[in-house]
């Protein structure tokens, strides 16, 4: 699990001795973990020397929770959901204190950001992550309030105070706005995705702050949100 986790998406290929170096472990154990997940097909060798993640992980991922059921129920809905907007479209879920991306369709008008399907990001800065954030328990919002937040653009929240604040006209209103807090130049509206009261997942649309028309971006992802619950539902 440690190889395995060494790869990212700054760490895509690495040589045995980074992966030496990433995990502490020593040069002859690692050769002789990464040569047993080179014939599982787990890690694959190319001929630069460096290893890079094989196929059987990502035939593995595919019959998981994420793939088998919410990716698959969304996807036509997000599709959809493009189709209306021509803009980035999105769609995440609450991972480890942040917003992992499930899924991402952009297309050549679509401003260029830095979320990309399967990577992390942070709640407080994103329009999805401001949603999954809002719907958690007071006790776990109070705790990821009382962490140092990240502020990857001057127009970031930084305050607890505010933050706070954020969320609850989040829950008030039923979706979250972000305007250059993650990108500059651009901004975002999502809605949650709620199953029997609890927030799944979010879709949301990342626009360039010239369209960022709220009313009509907040209809077209509340019929999208719809459209997935009810997909779901009919999986269960």
């Amino acid at each position: 699990m440690q190889v395995l986790g060494c790869f990212g998406p700054e760490a895509n290929a690495l040589t045995l001795t980074e992966i030496s170096a990433r995990t502490g472990l020593a040069l002859s154990t690692c050769h002789r973990i990464v040569a047993s997940l080179v014939v599982g097909g787990f890690l694959d060798r190319g001929d630069d020397r460096k290893y890079r993640v094989g196929t059987t992980l990502w035939t593995i991922a595919q019959h998981g929770p994420l793939s088998d059921r919410l990716r698959e129920s969304a996807l036509p809905a997000l599709a959809r959901l493009y189709e209306e907007t021509g803009e980035n479209i999105t769609l995440a879920v609450l991972d480890n204190g942040q917003a992992l991306y499930v899924e991402r369709l952009m297309g050549e008008r679509s401003i260029p950001t830095v979320s990309r399907a399967g990577g992390h990001l942070p709640l407080h800065t994103t329009g999805v992550g401001k949603v999954l954030l809002a719907y958690q328990p007071t006790e776990y919002i109070e705790l990821y309030l009382s962490e140092p937040l990240a502020r990857p653009t001057r127009d970031s929240i930084d305050r607890p105070d505010r933050l706070r604040r954020d969320l609850a006209e989040v829950r008030e209103r039923g979706y979250s706005i972000t305007r250059q807090e993650m990108t500059v130049g651009s901004g975002s509206i999502a809605v949650p995705i709620l199953v029997d009261g609890q927030c799944v997942a979010a879709v949301g649309v990342i626009v360039h702050l010239a369209r960022l028309d709220v009313n009509r971006l907040v209809g077209t992802l509340n019929r999208a949100a719809a459209t997935i619950v009810t997909e779901l539902g009919r999986l269960q």
